[in-house]
């Protein structure tokens, strides 16, 4: 399947996911420093978004023309989030919701390779937690930027739409409330797999001073209509102070940094088992139906001798739940016997024993499930998965290995 058609319609489904767009809005850098000049726009374009077909969806969209870009922004009950396009090339993402939770991204291009910089505070087990990173991927070529409403749509919605007036057709006029409007229009078709094309159909109405009063998105597969997303002016207003606000704070780029461990470190052992040890301290997540969990534990755990060690449940197999309680239960009545207990467990494991987890306490204990998977989530996104294991330095800074890598674990702990 061709992921930008899956993703546009996604997107256009539920809140913007920010995974997503890191995948698609890039150009190079020339200077990625922190303190830039904060824009300023005079108007608050305000559009109804409705999709229409399988999914059905209603909601308020806001665009700003900037000096020096635009802003594209959704807000919700729940949730807003605010993109800032820069001309510069950097993507400044700001989310955040009403259970306080905040996230804000820098995104942009060096040589060979994209880079995010990101900040984000969340709650975790009544903890608050804030962490700074730094991560960049190879990449071979800028992606593109977009110079008015409907490119910005485009790029947020991951969708492969016309990037310039020439692919565009005048198609008529239309009467609108705001005044008359040309119609333009495009199809750009999209292969999916041998013999399916996914057909886009694009339509804009643009009044007399550019303004884009509407735009519509129809996606399609072999001539069936799958959904309809449309975009729709409601209201041109001066920008609200409040907008301004946020225009100052996405203005600014987020510094390249990686701290944070030492909230990692404190929420990890209210809700995980610690074993005491020196610097650096690992903070690894597992679960007990996990077979390379199992490996790591049986066959180097030697790794995290002498060091902090903190292991917080992950729960991936829901049906190992009450093993993971159990085990809990041995660690409050005699810690000591957690790690030959755990070892000896993953070895019947690995050797297929359906009865390996009958050497733990029958008793049950509780542990914070839930909050191992948010603090797990808040490490690693969409990537969440066992074994994980974060290295912790008592600097504050941290090093996530995701998943079997006894070499990465090892050159972490050196230092």
């Amino acid at each position: 399947m061709n992921k930008n058609i899956i993703i546009g319609i996604i997107l256009a489904a539920v809140a913007v996911a920010v995974a997503a767009v890191a995948l698609l809005l890039y150009k190079p850098l020339q200077n990625t420093s922190t303190a830039t000049a904060a824009p300023t726009g005079d108007k608050l374009y305000i559009y109804q978004a409705t999709l229409s077909g399988a999914q059905t969806m209603n909601m308020l969209t806001y665009y700003i023309p900037l000096r020096d870009g635009f802003v594209y922004a959704q807000r919700s009950d729940q949730s807003s989030t605010y993109f800032m396009l820069k001309n510069d090339g950097v993507i400044n993402i700001l989310a955040q919701s009403t259970g306080g939770a905040r996230q804000k991204l820098t995104y942009y291009s060096r040589l060979m390779e994209i880079c995010v910089n990101s900040t984000t505070t969340a709650t975790v087990a009544g903890e608050t937690i804030t962490l700074a990173n730094t991560q960049c991927t190879p990449s071979t070529s800028p992606l593109p930027t977009a110079k008015t409403f409907d490119e910005l749509v485009f790029l947020i919605q991951g969708l492969p739409g016309p990037t310039s007036p020439s692919q565009w057709k005048q198609s008529g006029v239309a009467q609108t409330p705001l005044g008359q409007a040309t119609i333009y229009t495009n199809t750009t078709e999209i292969p999916i797999m041998s013999g399916l094309t996914a057909t886009l159909d694009y339509e804009k109405q643009v009044l007399n001073d550019g303004t884009v009063y509407q735009l519509k998105i129809r996606l399609s597969y072999g001539g069936n209509v799958a959904a309809t997303l449309t975009y729709t002016l409601k209201n041109v207003t001066a920008l609200p102070g409040e907008f301004r606000t946020v225009i100052n704070e996405l203005s600014r780029n987020v510094a390249g940094a990686s701290t944070g461990g030492l909230d990692i470190l404190r929420v990890a052992q209210k809700i995980g088992m610690t074993f005491d040890g020196g610097w650096p301290a690992a903070v690894v997540f597992f679960d007990l139906a996990c077979p390379y969990c199992a490996q790591l534990f049986k066959y180097n755990y030697t790794l995290f001798q002498g060091h902090k060690l903190v292991l917080v449940d992950l729960i991936v197999h829901p049906n190992v739940l009450t093993a993971h309680q159990r085990l809990r239960c041995l660690y409050n009545e005699t810690p000591g016997e957690v790690i030959p207990t755990l070892r000896l467990l993953y070895d019947r494991f690995l050797a297929g024993d359906a009865n390996y987890t009958n050497i733990l306490p029958q008793k049950q204990c509780n542990i914070d499930a839930e909050a191992g998977m948010q603090l797990a989530t808040l490490l690693a996104g969409q990537n969440v998965g066992t074994p994980m294991t974060v290295v912790v330095y008592p600097n504050g800074t941290y090093t996530v290995i995701n998943g079997y890598d006894p070499a990465a674990i090892a050159k972490a702990l050196k230092g």
